[in-house]
């Protein structure tokens, strides 16, 4: 799994595979999972990461239970 945020349009994407993404179904709140051929997930995206992130890590800060973060 390799990730990259791009700062220009605050866009973080998580390859989860080398697959190549074949299509990408919006999820909402805008994160878009892309499928390989064969419906499997290979890479999520997700637009205006700057919420997600500062989110996620005022989370983290505040929690002890690391199963707990919701993102």
């Amino acid at each position: 799994m390799k990730a990259k945020y791009d700062k220009d349009v605050d866009v973080l994407l998580i390859k989860l595979n080398n697959n190549k993404p074949e299509y990408g179904e919006d999820i909402g709140d805008g994160i878009v999972v892309h499928f390989d051929k064969n419906k499997n997930p290979v890479e999520i995206e997700i637009l205006k990461a700057k919420k997600y992130l500062v989110n996620w890590l005022e989370q983290a800060l505040e929690t002890k239970d690391e199963h707990s973060l919701i993102v």
